[in-house]
């Protein structure tokens, strides 16, 4: 390459660097004055939400408080006090007062945006105004390629009590990662009585074993009571991975019955099985368990003789001098084991039982 060849090349990389810094300097001043432009929102929407609020007056003031500021400023502002300071039951009034405001137009029209943080925003605005003529929005956001937007439109569906749009996300689960559907357990945790009914009905010997997997994971982070009685009664599914996130669900479930079942799943012909199932008799401190959980520190497998050990230590009193009583046996496995977990504090024991 000639000298005037690099000394262009050189002049045009000089230039894209600089437009660069450029963008960069225009885009964090414009978030800089958005940032305070919301601030100003917050401020001058205070003292009449202050007056609905507490002292019931007209809620016509914060509508055309809200009605003089930029949209996105109008959603943040509205967004901050609806979340921290506006009850539940004075919610429905918010959204008779907003619905069809033209900046909250403005803000759902961007819920088909290419761009995920203005779908963000129109999940957000319609977990605050949404009614059943958005279900159908609602559901579109719900199969959002963006995990954050696909959560705030859980709370915007549960909103609608719409039990298809609860519905819709339940079936969506066994297609998520892993982590993601951590946070989705989260989000529905937040309205336990609307995701029961419909996760029940899913809660099937005869449900594929991909979905029914997730729907147990589902019942087990909610902890719902009625919710983990029907995952009790897979317990005898044919499927051993079934059968060993049953006995993981049933840890959550401190019921007279749930020990008889824990109990035979100890005796399952799976290792893994037997293995979560020793843990979920651990959890619940279940006394009865105490016979079978020594004769379990003699299994065959390593983890199930691990998590038995651990249970009789976490359970106590007369399960830690069971546990004591294998150091001097004559099964080399099991004194080994019980020697190691005898020797372990209390708050190393429930560290160990939760990994």
């Amino acid at each position: 390459m000639s000298l005037s060849g690099l000394w262009w090349a050189s002049a045009v990389e000089g230039l894209v660097i600089l437009v660069a810094i450029l963008l960069l300097i225009v885009l964090r001043r414009r978030i800089a004055a958005r940032r305070r432009e919301v601030e100003q929102a917050v401020l001058a929407l205070e003292p009449v939400m202050h007056r609905w609020l507490v002292a019931d007056g007209a809620i016509e003031p914060v509508v055309s408080t809200l009605r003089t500021f930029h949209p996105y400023a109008a959603l943040r502002s509205l967004a901050r006090f609806s979340t921290l300071h506006v009850p539940q039951e004075r919610h429905e009034a918010l959204a008779h007062a907003f619905r069809y405001e033209p900046w909250v137009e403005a803000v759902l029209r961007s819920g088909a945006s290419r761009l995920w943080w203005r779908r963000f925003d129109a999940a957000r605005l319609l977990c605050i105004v949404g009614h059943d003529d958005d279900a159908e929005r609602i559901g579109a956001l719900l199969d959002d390629p963006n995990p954050a937007v696909r959560l705030v439109a859980i709370d915007a569906a549960a909103r609608l009590a719409r039990r298809p749009l609860v519905e819709r996300e339940l079936d969506s689960l066994p297609r998520r990662q892993d982590p993601v559907q951590a946070y989705h357990f989260a989000a529905l945790a937040r309205h336990p009585s609307r995701v029961a009914e419909a996760l029940e009905m899913r809660l099937n010997a005869d449900t594929p074993m991909g979905p029914l997997i997730a729907w147990i994971a589902a019942a087990a982070a909610l902890a719902i009571p009625s919710t983990l009685r029907r995952v009790r009664d897979l317990a005898t599914h044919p499927r051993a991975e079934v059968r060993l996130h049953v006995a993981r669900a049933l840890r959550r479930l401190a019921d007279p019955e749930t020990p008889t079942v824990l109990l035979a799943l100890l005796r399952d012909a799976d290792w893994r099985v037997r293995a979560q199932a020793a843990r979920a008799l651990g959890a619940l401190r279940c006394g009865v368990a105490i016979s079978d959980l020594a004769e379990a520190v003699s299994d065959p497998a390593w983890w199930v003789r691990y998590r038995s050990a651990l249970a009789l230590a976490q359970i106590g009193g007369p399960a830690r001098t069971s546990l004591e009583s294998i150091t001097g046996g004559n099964d080399r496995m099991a004194r080994d084991m019980s020697q190691l977990v005898a020797g372990l504090s209390a708050a190393a024991v429930i560290e160990m039982s939760e990994v």
